[in-house]
């Protein structure tokens, strides 16, 4: 099976406090160890309830020009490419990201900082295999001028091809170690050039750069600070790309090669990797191929009857972890007869039952005890994307994020054609089948 990366966190917490480079805001930011398959999660303890949103495709959104933002709900994130690339240079899987305001400190303007601080505390293994975004045949995003490919790669290489009328060209490769990347990329600092400064202004950005923070290029190329690189800038844009592409939520293992790309086309990219199902295939370092569990042994294990069997297959799952199922709808399913016949639409409670019957499948195969069955406890922060109608495949993706004996907390996801349609998070609790529902 050979070496099996193990997930990492840090060993304690780390505190940073400056003004964000957008939006010139004073924020504290504290960045926390969390549990494996937890990915990276950020928090804004200043809002009500302290909402989270976590680094993920379908939380991206172009909100401010010049940085990668999240959304999630109506809670916003900006400006975390910098704070990102840091943990992705240091392989570092899981973390909880506390601030309270809406973008990281800009710190210098690179990740220099982020990293010293952490390699400062430590980093800790968890006891889990860390996964990586890989392609068995090139995959490629094109815009004009603009282009960004994977390569098939058992190692992370990012070529990046950068060039500007008033800078000659700049073009360079790195496998991407943590070793190069804490000395070749971590201190390329942000630069932006004279000319677009008072545009950038104008647009209400940029309110919390300054000379220290940015590297200004002036009408002749001559710079407002000695250069740290003679390729800084190119370095820096590939510090912004590793950033950008942990929005995957996991590293790439691939020869990626960039050409005069940025923030938005990043992007887009890893969610164009995500509509073509690459995201869906990432593999665990010891996964097993498993014969998909077809319907009849699924509901060996659960009680339920026609027309409440909302699962066709499972073709994934690691024991008190993470489960894939596959529900496939037909025009004759019972719930299409009442439900909108003229259009029919799954209605969106029966996409959380089937993610609550595959969690209960996982639980209940793991534990071999006969008699007992799996009850909501609650549901939350469930969202209905798309509609969901006869003909599609739902593909439903769930993990188990907390468990006590009796109970467990999960999160699922459900997929058509690749697009999230649904997510909620929701308790099962077990208990005998003799126990009466309260």
């Amino acid at each position: 099976m050979g070496n099996v990366e193990s997930q990492q966190t840090l060993q304690s917490d780390v505190k940073f406090t400056g003004i964000g480079l957008m939006l010139g805001e004073q924020v504290e930011l504290t960045i926390k160890p969390a549990p494996a398959d937890t990915g990276i999660v950020f928090q804004r303890i200043d809002l009500p309830d302290s909402p989270e949103v976590k680094a993920c495709p379908e939380n991206w959104e172009d909100i401010l020009p010049r940085c990668t933002s999240l959304q999630h709900g109506e809670t916003t994130i900006s400006s975390i490419e910098h704070l990102l690339s840091a943990l992705a240079g240091l392989k570092i899987d899981n973390a909880k990201v506390e601030l309270n305001a809406q973008e990281p400190p800009g710190l210098d303007g690179s990740a220099l900082q982020y990293v010293t601080k952490i390699q400062q505390v430590g980093l800790v293994q968890l006891d889990a295999p860390r996964r990586y975004v890989e392609v068995s045949e090139p995959f490629v995003v094109c815009d004009d001028d603009k282009q960004l490919l994977f390569l098939p790669s058992d190692t992370f290489e990012v070529t990046f091809a950068y060039d500007h009328p008033l800078t000659s060209p700049q073009f360079a490769t790195w496998e991407m170690t943590e070793e190069t990347y804490i000395n070749d990329i971590a201190p390329a600092r942000s630069f932006c050039f004279e000319a677009e400064i008072e545009a950038l202004q104008a647009l209400g950005i940029g309110k919390g750069a300054n000379y220290d923070n940015v590297l200004v290029v002036k009408d002749h190329g001559e710079t407002s600070s000695e250069l740290r690189f003679q390729d800084e800038f190119v370095r820096h844009k590939t510090l912004d790309l590793i950033g950008d592409l942990y929005l995957a939520g996991y590293l790439p293992k691939a020869q990626v090669i960039a050409m005069r790309t940025g923030h938005t086309f990043h992007a887009e990219f890893v969610q164009a990797l995500a509509e073509k199902g690459i995201l869906d295939q990432v593999k665990s370092g010891d996964s097993q191929e498993i014969q998909p569990i077809e319907a009849k042994d699924i509901y060996r294990i659960l009680p339920h009857r026609h027309p409440m069997c909302l699962l066709d297959r499972v073709i994934e799952y690691e024991n008190g972890k993470r489960a894939v199922g596959i529900k496939n709808l037909t025009y004759n399913e019972p719930i299409f007869e009442g439900h909108f016949p003229v259009q029919p639409v799954m209605p969106g409670v029966l996409q959380v039952e089937a993610l609550a019957q595959l969690g209960a499948w996982l639980l209940l195969q793991e534990i071999g005890e006969e008699d007992q069955l799996g009850y909501f406890r609650s549901i939350s922060k469930a969202t209905f994307r798309r509609t969901v109608i006869p003909g599609d495949q739902l593909r439903l993706e769930i993990e188990i994020i907390q468990r006590r004996s009796t109970l467990a907390k999960i999160a699922g996801e459900v997929y058509v054609d690749g697009a999230l349609a649904t997510e909620a998070e929701l308790s099962i609790a077990l208990a005998a089948n003799e126990t009466e529902r309260t």
